[in-house]
């Protein structure tokens, strides 16, 4: 490919990425304008996703100098060269439903496991024991009436 037609297949898989991370549920993303040329980098906007998102649909992998660039952008845009993600489509698979990898530090893999294993709440707070302590009586008189 050539160009114009390179451009717009990285384009279109950026779309998809999009529309697929919004449709999981975590807000509206969107493609960066000029593919992170702006001040937040990265490729795609996902407001609830922690990591910057850059995306590669390219034949030959260049696995070391996209995880630099990636790095580079992080630390740009997020303050934090850690915070990357690099998602790789395998060009294998048709662009309709396509095979998306996702390659991130291994430190930041474990973050994200550690904190989906916590416990949303591990100490109600006031507000959440005085909600506690009014299900509890309306439980007690429930099964006094029945």
């Amino acid at each position: 490919m050539k160009g114009k037609s390179c451009k717009a297949k990285g384009s279109a898989f950026e779309r998809y990425i999009a529309k697929e991370l919004t449709a999981c549920g975590l807000g509206e993303a969107k493609r960066e304008l000029m593919s992170g040329g702006g001040w937040r980098k990265g490729d795609i906007y996902c407001p609830q996703f922690p990591l910057l998102i850059e995306a590669k649909n390219q034949r030959v992998y260049k696995l070391n100098q996209w995880i630099d660039q990636a790095k580079r952008e992080a630390e740009q845009g997020f303050h934090n060269r850690d915070k990357w993600c690099l998602m790789l489509k395998d060009t294998r698979t048709p662009d309709i439903n396509p095979t998306i990898y996702a390659v991130l530090d291994f430190y930041q893999l474990v973050e994200l496991v550690k904190r989906y294993n916590e416990p949303v709440m591990k100490e109600p707070d006031r507000d959440m024991k005085f909600i506690i302590s009014n299900l509890k009586t309306w439980l007690n008189k429930l099964d006094k009436k029945i």
